[in-house]
């Protein structure tokens, strides 16, 4: 009877070295994960980057003022191409300081918002046109300068005629003479829009009310500025003087 053995060497690989390389490979895995997740990471931020860049090139129109919108179109029909023609009411103001005779450049009265609203929707009738915008005509009323403004012009301001003023009749039976330094507003077409007065008598006698009332029937030529008229202030005295008789 024929015995078969079999016999095994000891080998020193085992559970202690299995410990030792598990300790190596899980920190390898966990910096190759770690890295991976940093380049989807990079990836993505950089497509979000690219992205914003393409949106910000894409033009914007920015409405600033409800003006700015046109009226909306007909539903049923086209639009037809009208004007309207609104007046707008001139600006106030209020009564100046007195000061040396001073001038502004010529300036136009820009339309509030309030001022729309009062206006009158135009009227919209059918037609063959081509449809497209409506456009609005708003004539502008002549601007008027205060008279603490300076206006630059090249040729000035002439008086055509310039009413006799009446002497008051408290000034007269005193006989109290006076001069009074008044300021007038002349428009574009040389008419007296506005009268202050910028240094009195000083003998409260009535020479300011009738100083004012003459001056303000004074036609004029009107300052010239580029080939244009404008509307300056124009400041003169008026006398009063008692006529000596002999």
């Amino acid at each position: 009877m024929t015995t078969i053995s079999h016999s095994v060497k000891w080998s020193p690989i085992g559970a202690i070295e299995l410990k030792r390389s598990y300790q190596r490979n899980f920190r390898n895995a966990t910096i190759l994960v770690a890295a991976a997740w940093a380049f989807v990471f990079l990836v993505i931020v950089v497509i979000r980057m690219l992205s914003g860049q393409e949106a910000a090139g894409v033009g914007t129109i920015v409405i600033r003022d409800i003006s700015q919108l046109g009226p909306p179109p007909s539903v049923a029909t086209k639009p037809q191409q009208v004007k309207v023609t609104q007046e707008i009411a001139a600006p106030k103001f209020s009564l100046p300081e007195a000061v040396p005779d001073e001038e502004v450049t010529e300036d136009y009265v820009v339309v509030s918002q309030e001022q729309l609203a009062e206006m009158t929707a135009p009227s919209i009738t059918e037609g063959e046109g081509s449809g497209g915008n409506i456009r609005v005509d708003i004539p502008l009323e002549e601007y008027l300068p205060q008279a603490d403004e300076f206006v630059a012009y090249e040729e000035l301001p002439v008086a055509i005629s310039l009413a006799t003023p009446i002497y008051p009749p408290m000034a007269q039976k005193a006989q109290i003479e006076g001069t009074v330094q008044v300021k007038v507003l002349v428009d574009k077409n040389g008419n007296v829009r506005d009268a202050i007065v910028v240094k009195s008598s000083g003998a409260n006698a009535g020479f300011e009310e009738a100083a004012l009332e003459a001056a303000k029937k004074g036609k004029w030529k009107p300052a010239i500025q580029n080939k244009q008229p404008v509307a300056v202030w124009v400041s003169y005295p008026i006398h009063f003087q008692m006529t000596t008789r002999r």
